[in-house]
C-alpha cells in the first residue's frame, strides 16, 4: 500500500489550481488510488469529490454551512482535456481556507480508501457523517495550547513505532495522561523557560504498581524559522500505512486546537532545540508531596517542579524494551 502522502487528495487538488472549469464542465483529476472517483475544483476555488456510488439505496442530500453532499447528480467533468458526463455523489467543502481544504481533501481521501471501491449511497452517507463530525470541532475553543500539542507530536515524530504510539495517544485531549496503552503511561511536558520547570497535578505523579509512568520534558520555543504543527503532522503521515491511525492523528490534532485551526501552519517552534532537549524521567525520581501528609479534605493539588537536576532514564540505564509503550519511543 502507498503511504498517505503519496495518496494525498490535497496534492491532487493543488494541481487543479490553474485548470479552468468552463462551459459547465468542472476540472477534475482522478483520486490516486481509485479508477472511479475524482477530485475537482469549483469555479469559486472550492474542493469537491465526485464519488461513484451504487445508487440502489437512495440517501438524502446534506447541506450544511461548510459541507454539502448531493447524491445521484448528473455531472459534467473535464479530465485531461476530455469532457465527459456521469452520475456521481458530490461532496463539497465550501471554503477557500487552505488549512481546511487540506484537512478535508486528505481526510476524505483516507475515508474513500477504507470503503468499497464503489460504495452504496447509504455506506457513503455513513462515512460523510464522520467527516461532518470532525469538522464540527473547528467551532469549539481549544482544549490545549499549540505548544503542548506540538510537544506531543514531536515525541511521536521522534519515535520508532509511530503507529503504536498514536494508538496509545489520548482519545480525548482532557485525558489524565497524554499516552496510555492500557498498561503503561507517558505524560509530555514542555517549557519556554530556561530550566525544566513544569506544572503537575499530584494525580499525574501517582501510578499504580502494575504499570510504569514516564514524564517527557522538552524546551519548546516559538521562532520565526522552525516547524509548525502541520509540518510535524506531515512528517508523521509519511511514516503511517494504517488508515485508521492516519485518521486518528488528524482527528486528535483538530479536536485539540478547535477554532485555533488557522494557526496550525502559521506558528513555528525551534525543532532542533526541542529535539536536542527531549529527555524522559521515571516518576519515582520526581519529587512529590507524600500522600500521607495530605489531609483527606484537600484535593486537586497542583504544583511546579524543576526537573533540571533529576536523573533521566538515560542516566539510569533502565531496560525499557519490556514495556511496549516505551519501546515504541526508541528509548
Amino acid at each position: 500500500m502507498m503511504n498517505s502522502m503519496e495518496n494525498s487528495g490535497y496534492k491532487v487538488f493543488l494541481g487543479l489550481q490553474h485548470k479552468i472549469s468552463d462551459n459547465g464542465f468542472i476540472a477534475v483529476e482522478a483520486v490516486p488510488f481509485s479508477q472511479y472517483h475524482k477530485i475537482g475544483i469549483s469555479s469559486e476555488g472550492f474542493p469537491l469529490f465526485f464519488v461513484k456510488c451504487d445508487d440502489q439505496e437512495k440517501s438524502i442530500n446534506i447541506n450544511l454551512e461548510l459541507i454539502s453532499v448531493l447524491f445521484s447528480q448528473e455531472c459534467n467533468i473535464k479530465e485531461n482535456k476530455n469532457n465527459t458526463s456521469g452520475t456521481f455523489t458530490i461532496v463539497l467543502l465550501k471554503t477557500i481556507n487552505r488549512d481546511l481544504q487540506q484537512y478535508f481533501t486528505d481526510v476524505f481521501s483516507i475515508i474513500l480508501q477504507q470503503i468499497k471501491s464503489i460504495p452504496t449511497e447509504k455506506e457513503l452517507y455513513k462515512e460523510v457523517r464522520k467527516v461532518i463530525e470532525l469538522f464540527s470541532v473547528i467551532n469549539k475553543p481549544p482544549v490545549k495550547s499549540l505548544q503542548g500539542l506540538w510537544a506531543e507530536l514531536l515525541v511521536i515524530e521522534k519515535s520508532t513505532d509511530h503507529e503504536y504510539l498514536i494508538n496509545a495517544w489520548h482519545s480525548s485531549p482532557l485525558d489524565k495522561f497524554d499516552f496510555n496503552d492500557g498498561k503503561d503511561k507517558l505524560e509530555v511536558k514542555s517549557t519556554t523557560k530556561s530550566n525544566r520547570n513544569h506544572a503537575f497535578s499530584l494525580e499525574q505523579l501517582i501510578n499504580n504498581s502494575g504499570s510504569k509512568l514516564l514524564i517527557a520534558s522538552t524546551y519548546v520555543i516559538e521562532t520565526g524559522v522552525g516547524k509548525s504543527i502541520l509540518n510535524l503532522r506531515d512528517s508523521i503521515m509519511t511514516k503511517l500505512f494504517d488508515l485508521n491511525t492516519q485518521l486518528k492523528l488528524n482527528e486528535i490534532i483538530y479536536k485539540t486546537v478547535g477554532n485555533n485551526y488557522s494557526k496550525l501552519g502559521q506558528i513555528y517552534f525551534d525543532y532542533q532545540l526541542a529535539s536536542d532537549s527531549l529527555v524522559f524521567y521515571d516518576i519515582v525520581d520526581i519529587p512529590k508531596i507524600p500522600l500521607d501528609s495530605i489531609p483527606e479534605q484537600i484535593s486537586n493539588i497542583k504544583f511546579d517542579c524543576n526537573l533540571t537536576n533529576i536523573l533521566t532514564i538515560t542516566d539510569k540505564e533502565d531496560d525499557l524494551n519490556k514495556y511496549k509503550l516505551f519501546k515504541s519511543l526508541g528509548l
